[in-house]
């Protein structure tokens, strides 16, 4: 999102739909749950609106500023799953509804984790260009271990009716066990077969591997603006200079020829046992279980 924000015109959102990021989507996602799960044409008003906010460039106004205040610091611990207290109730509702910004930006780059279940649609209700970001799964799961992202704690996923009616029961996919990792695992896979699916209908998407950006990256970007139909720009090839250095957690600087392979050095031979064998049950064509056996030495 950040080096494709550095195209002249563009504005960037960052996880606008996040519920711990903007009060809006706690009202809007609260009976949808964090990774809405909708075909094209269902009936999603809130959840539209909330879109309709996020394309027009997502400003936050005086009502959004006041609920971030009414949370309070620990706003961002929270799992919102429907069950609000008052406190988080209170504060929904008075975000709800965010009214679009004027004059609306030319080109609006929004970044998404919870829309991958909901893209189709998203794609049928507005005039979007999306873009899949895949990532290969090791390096997913080591990501999720590093920064004990909340996704990779909550249940949402698999205890959603509307997710397993949708894909895991029609995969034939068990349900993951207590182990950690095995959940992790087999969240990671549901994401990543989903989104594959949603490729396979949608040809016209664009699509590209984490990997893929990482090796060459002032080429592999330069392709990518151009089918995005992006302006390319001074600026965008210094950004990606001046963040290939090192960098962990949450921060966006990393060296970007080390991140190929990291899950080799950053996953035991347990946690990748565990992850060959959940994403087995998967129906996932981009990696087979031969892109998961270890090549390299761990640290």
């Amino acid at each position: 999102m950040r080096v494709l924000g550095t195209s002249p015109g563009t504005i960037k959102v960052l996880e606008p739909d996040n519920e711990d990021k903007f009060p809006a989507a706690i009202h809007a996602k609260h009976r949808l749950g964090r990774y809405p799960c909708l075909v094209p044409e269902q009936k999603a008003a809130p959840y539209r609106g909330l879109w309709a906010w996020i394309l027009a460039g997502g400003q936050e106004d005086w009502r959004s500023q006041q609920a971030r205040r009414i949370l309070g610091p620990g706003e961002a611990t929270r799992i919102f799953e429907g069950n609000m207290d008052l406190t988080t109730w209170f504060a929904s509702t008075l975000a709800r509804n965010p009214s679009a910004a004027h004059p609306v930006p030319d080109r609006v780059i929004a970044k998404s984790i919870h829309a991958q279940l909901s893209l189709e649609w998203i794609d049928r209700s507005f005039d979007i260009t999306p873009l899949v970001l895949l990532r290969h799964p090791g390096n997913v799961l080591a990501s999720w271990m590093e920064v004990g992202l909340k996704d990779g704690r909550n249940s949402t996923l698999e205890s959603r009716p509307e997710v397993r009616s949708r894909y895991v029961d029609r995969w034939g996919v068990p349900l993951p066990g207590d182990d950690p990792i095995e959940k992790m695992s087999w969240r990671i896979g549901l994401l990543i077969a989903a989104l594959e699916e949603a490729l396979a209908r949608n040809p016209s998407w664009q699509v590209r591997t984490h990997e893929q950006l990482c090796t060459d990256s002032v080429a592999t970007f330069r392709t990518l603006f151009d089918d995005l139909g992006l302006e390319w720009s001074d600026a965008t090839e210094q950004f990606l200079v001046d963040n290939d250095t090192p960098g962990e957690g949450f921060a966006t600087k990393r060296v970007a020829a080390d991140l190929v392979d990291s899950w080799q050095r950053r996953l035991d031979d347990a946690q990748l046992a565990t992850l060959r064998r959940v994403l087995a049950t998967f129906p996932i064509t981009t990696w087979s279980d031969g892109d998961l056996e270890r090549t390299l030495p761990r640290d």
